[in-house]
Formats: structure tokens, sequence, C-alpha cells
């Protein structure tokens, strides 16, 4: 998923595209993007072996409601991403909750490092003021094409933005309790297009197998 704190459209840390999904409520009522990046970091998680390329196609209403779509390739996967959502200001106060179904088209990917495991589906709720950012998304709903499991995993985030650079720790709860982790993102925004992300896992479950080497991440978006 994309990322964006508050309500303007950035790619501010490719490690955790999703992190905000409110569009600029001035931008125009239907928007796309284009995008490449050196390789899909999501939540602190190297999740291709090479580069990816993603895009999305948005619809917003002056009132503040909106709805998107958004795809991405991925490790022998492609990954495509329905959403729907309200989000504002009030007196500088951002604000945003969304509904998010998170699609694989082959079910998730075999190998050291599968960019997915199932289908699952999100509700995000941020908040933003004077460069601060908080997002919380909430797992829900069923994992899994027909799967009657409920999907029960969360991820909370903080972040910073001040200028060209932009700092974020993550946490990911995980229904299983010995896969949480923590991790830190660093990025610098070239543009308001080309931004590079320097990101690394600094906490997590003795026995999880998270690769936590610092990893660069670059990525270039732009309006269609």
């Amino acid at each position: 998923m994309k990322n964006v704190f508050g309500l303007k459209k950035t790619v501010l840390a490719a490690s955790i595209v999703a992190a905000s999904l409110a569009p600029a409520i001035a931008a125009a009522e239907v928007s796309g993007t284009l995008g490449a990046s050196s390789q899909y970091l999501w939540r602190g998680q190297q999740l291709t072996d090479g580069a990816a390329v993603y895009g999305s196609v948005d619809y917003s209403h002056t009132s503040g409601l909106y709805a998107g779509a958004w795809a991405s390739s991925e490790t022998d996967d492609t990954e495509y991403d329905l959403y729907a959502g309200y989000g504002g200001e009030i007196e500088g106060l951002s604000y945003d909750i969304s509904y998010i179904d998170y699609n694989y088209t082959a079910g998730g990917t075999a190998g050291d490092n599968p960019a997915s495991g199932a289908d699952f589906q999100e509700v995000h709720l941020g908040v933003g003021f004077a460069g601060l950012s908080a997002d919380a998304f909430i797992g829900v709903g069923n994992s899994g094409k027909g799967g009657d499991e409920d999907y029960e995993s969360d991820y909370f985030a903080v972040g910073y933005g001040y200028d060209k650079y932009s700092a974020t720790v993550g946490f990911y709860d995980f229904e299983a309790d010995d896969s949480d982790y923590t991790h830190v993102d660093l990025g610098y925004a070239v543009t308001e297009q080309f931004t590079f992300t320097l990101s690394k896992i600094v906490d997590q479950e003795e026995d999880n197998t998270y690769d936590d080497d610092l990893v660069m991440s670059v990525a270039y978006e732009f309006a269609l």
C-alpha cells in the first residue's frame, strides 16, 4: 500500500507504503499514480527479490469521502488493494478512517522471502498534527480466499516529518505472539516524487527469521 500521512499524497517511506490512505481534499476528483521502487518494503519487511512497479486510481470528493484501487507487482505474485474512507482536517488536526481490502492474485508466494501469505482486511485510523502522525491498522474480516479464519494481526506506527526528512517507528502485533517486531524507517525526499528510505528491523521475537539488515529503498511516483 502507498504511504500517505495526513492529507497530502507523497511517497514518504516505501516500507510502510500503506501507512495512511486519505487523498488531498483539494485534489481533482479522479487522479492516478504510477511508481517504481528498487524493492518492495512493507512495514519493515523486504517483500520482493528485486524491483517493483505500482499504480493507483483514486476518486475523492470535497466532502472528504474517497475510494480507490492500488496494484503492485511482487515476487511471483500481483497485489491489488481496494479501499474507501473519509478524511478531513480541523484547525490543523488531520484525521482519517478507512477500510482496506488486500488481495493477491496467487494467494501468496513461496520462497525465503514470500511477498504475501493470504488476502486480508484492515480498518485504518489515523491522525496528524504539526508534522506528527499516528496510525493504527486493525485486522478484521477473514484471511485467505474463502477462508473462515479471522485475521487478528494489528500494526501501529508513529512518525514525524520535517521539510524533506521523515522518521517512522512501526510495531507489528501479530496474532501469533512469537512473530511481533518493531522497525524504524528514515526517509529523504529528493523531490515530491523521488524518495530514499532506510529501513531496519530493530527488535523482533527470538524465533523470528525476518531480515534485520539495513535496507535502502528508492521510490518514484507521479500523477497520471
